[in-house]
């Protein structure tokens, strides 16, 4: 097998990484906006959002809290308050026993100021892991 032959499969994968993410770049998109706030999920992540004051602010996650898993907030978000934390089952058609959903947090613009939403999704036993997965959005309310 020559040198350039050896790196030829190296090549390929460089190419498949790079095409992959530009494709996730591509694919973020504005957070959705109704007439009722904003709505967040999991695309968002990393992303800035503006809020006029007394705005709602809804973010879903997708959750498996049968695996022991569930989200919560760290931290302080001021000026968002946290109104409302819940979880919904998925649909699926067998009806399985576990199966993920997801979970929805409601929250609100109170007044100007920015923050970081940051919010984990971790075992609530599990002091010294890190967390499964880690969702954070830079707010600006005005």
């Amino acid at each position: 097998m020559s040198h350039r032959s050896s790196l030829f499969p190296i090549f390929l994968l460089t190419v498949a990484a790079c095409i992959n993410m530009a494709a996730q770049q591509g694919a973020t998109s504005a957070p959705s906006k109704t007439p009722s706030g904003v709505v967040l999920t999991e695309r968002d992540n990393g992303t800035e959002v503006e809020l006029a004051p007394n705005t709602a602010l809804t973010v879903k996650l997708t959750s498996n809290p049968s695996a022991g898993y569930a989200w919560s907030v760290v931290g302080d978000p001021s000026p968002l308050k946290l109104q409302k934390a819940s979880f919904r089952k998925g649909t699926t058609r067998s009806g399985a026993v576990g199966a993920p959903g997801t979970a929805v947090f409601q929250l609100n613009a109170s007044s100007a100021g920015m923050a970081t939403l940051t919010m984990v999704y971790r075992r609530s036993w599990e002091y010294n892991v890190p967390p499964m997965k880690t969702f954070s959005v830079r707010v600006n309310v005005r």
